[in-house]
């Protein structure tokens, strides 16, 4: 009985052995074999990923294109000529994709140098850039830019109203006031010296018949490296009827206190609009003649009440008058 137990312990080892041997030889299949497909897809996308972990901590470079330039300049001088504003700039660095392009600019520090031509050398060590933490700059193109620096200095320059279009038929611009009449600029030396004038932004006339006032209008200088500091003034344009002149003869002449004058008329030249100077007569008017204390003669044109102060006196013939006592 002992020696057939010990038989069929024999028995069971062989039969556990193989019973290993193809569950082993299943999950190599499994693993191996079956849903092949679907393995290589995982692969590659774990592949995938550890590139894209890996490739963002190998440092590379990249060329940024039309990056602004700007100069830190001293204290009491000026950029005179026209230096360019745009440079190329190669960065080297990890995750380059933080880099905010349309934030970025180069500065160079130019603050120790003095007025003349200059030729301002760019590199990596003299520009400063605001860049994420681990890029740095590694080339400017191009790497050098010519500069003519200049004392700066202020100028008073005496405003010009830029005025376009027609007036209607019949009507003229009398005059304009400007306030103030005079601007503060800055500049350059060479470019404050060079202006004559400080134009303002246009004023249109077209189908004006009456006076107005352009509050605030703008100072517009056309020349980019001259700084207004007096930004804004006030324009007033004096509108009305077309004026012309003309003459009348036999006006009275008379003395202030009623003593014949001699000769007794005269003729005077008037200039005003034409409505008025239409309207007028020899008859309106007469011309007084006051004699000072010293009996120096000085002929005084009066007209209407109405017409006080609308019509201007060109000229009294004759010049000379004698009074009759």
């Amino acid at each position: 009985m002992a020696f057939s137990e010990v038989d069929d312990e024999d028995e069971v080892v062989p039969r556990r052995s193989s019973q290993w041997a193809r569950e082993v030889k299943a999950w190599l299949r499994a693993v191996f074999v079956e849903d092949w497909n679907l393995k290589l897809l995982a692969l590659a996308i774990t592949l995938g990923l550890w590139y894209a972990v890996t490739g963002q901590r190998t440092p590379s470079t990249i060329r940024l294109h039309n990056v602004q330039l700007q100069f830190r300049l001293p204290e009491d001088m000026e950029i005179s000529n026209e230096p360019r504003d745009l440079v190329d700039v190669s960065v080297t660095g990890r995750d380059l994709g933080r880099i905010k392009r349309g934030d970025l600019v180069v500065y160079v520090d130019i603050s120790q140098y003095a007025p003349g031509e200059r030729v301002v050398q760019l590199t990596r060590d003299s520009v400063t850039m605001d860049l994420p933490e681990g890029v740095r700059v590694e080339e400017i193109e191009p790497n050098v830019v010519p500069l003519r620096l200049e004392p700066r200095v202020e100028g008073l320059l005496t405003v010009e109203p830029r005025l376009d279009g027609k007036l209607p038929d019949g009507y003229e611009l009398y005059g304009v006031e400007i306030k103030p009449d005079k601007v503060r600029v800055r500049g350059a030396a060479s470019h404050v010296n060079a202006l004559q004038k400080a134009p303002t932004e246009v004023i249109w006339l077209g189908g004006r018949k009456e006076s107005f006032i352009v509050q605030q209008a703008a100072i517009e200088i056309s020349d980019q490296r001259v700084n207004v500091l007096d930004t804004v003034v006030n324009v007033s344009l004096q509108i009305g009827e077309q004026r012309v002149e003309k003459s009348f003869a036999g006006v009275p002449v008379r003395e202030s206190s009623g003593a014949q004058a001699r000769p007794e008329t005269a003729t005077v030249t008037l200039y005003g609009p034409r409505s008025v100077i239409e309207q007028l007569r020899p008859e309106n008017m007469q011309i007084l003649l006051d004699v000072s204390a010293e009996g120096a003669i000085s002929p005084r044109l009066i007209l209407p009440p109405e017409i006080e102060g609308r019509v201007q006196l060109r000229s009294i013939s004759p010049s000379g008058f004698s009074i009759i006592r």
